[in-house]
């Protein structure tokens, strides 16, 4: 695994979209880096990002293992190709919503329904950039949320991309899936069962509940998330981790990623 010292690298600028904070962040030429800070937030993003190429989802960010050096010490982090041209901004739903109605999107929906917050949400995205197949994105991405138990899709990562010259949009790739499968060894203690943690687990946005906005998203627009890996792809990949891993730590991803593919046994059909 290549390290990199970012010591002497400004980070960029961290603004709290969620209660457990962000990762240190750079930006270097067209690359991003992340460093870990709750737990294994690189491994998360790793993983995540292999098995998603083994999927019928293609639009999301792909990512790299990678040490890195800074502040004085050294961790894991993880690396990723930038998915903005230089005449493109990508805008948060969170910040879209209040651009055109004074309001942040979270806000808007508190006081609704699951259903309806998606729906809300939908036609909103649907009415602001001309996009369509919202929903279908939506489902995609629900569903790849509640596989991987990635607690952190607050409204502020969900987002899409406006070209500034043209002023047309498109979907932003899936990323920042570094609080899934775990990662957080502060809340999800590995002395804690695994299945304790699993259900002390709160989704987001749209209900605390990964199956809850799944199954809505689902009635609503459909059922579109496919896996082609198995368990034995899954020992390929993580038997490529041991010299960078401990094994508490592999084996506590792997016992996951089984019980999930137990649990959505239709995402393999």
């Amino acid at each position: 695994m290549q390290t990199i010292d970012l010591t002497n690298i400004k980070k960029e600028k961290i603004e709290n979209h969620t209660s457990k904070g962000n990762q240190p962040k750079w930006h270097i030429g067209n690359k991003w880096y992340k460093a870990d800070h709750m737990g294994y937030e690189a491994l998360a993003e790793y993983m995540v990002s292999q098995l998603l190429k083994r999927s019928n989802l293609k639009n999301f960010v792909s990512y790299e293992l990678v040490g890195i050096k800074y502040d004085g010490k050294e961790t894991i982090g993880c690396v990723s190709e930038n998915f903005k041209e230089n005449y493109e901004m990508l805008i948060p739903l969170e910040k879209l919503h209040r651009q055109y109605f004074g309001i942040g999107l979270a806000d808007a929906i508190a006081q609704s329904g699951v259903n309806e917050k998606i729906d809300y949400t939908v036609k909103f995205v649907e009415e602001i950039t001309g996009l369509r197949d919202v929903g279908k994105y939506f489902s995609f991405l629900l569903a790849a949320d509640a596989f991987f138990l990635n607690e952190d899709r607050h409204t502020n990562n969900i987002a899409v991309i406006r070209n500034e010259k043209t002023l047309e949009y498109r979907f932003a790739p899936i990323f920042d899936n570094g609080l899934a499968l775990l990662s957080d060894t502060n809340d999800y203690l590995f002395e804690r069962d695994i299945y304790d943690n699993i259900r002390k687990i709160q989704a987001k946005p749209f209900d605390v509940s990964f199956d809850v906005q799944l199954d809505a998203v689902e009635e609503m627009y459909g059922s579109y998330l496919n896996f082609n890996f198995t368990r034995k792809d899954i020992y390929e990949i993580t038997n490529n981790l041991a010299d960078i891993f401990d094994e508490k730590i592999i084996k506590r991803v792997e016992e996951i990623l089984f019980e999930q593919m137990r649990k959505y046994q239709y995402f393999f059909n």
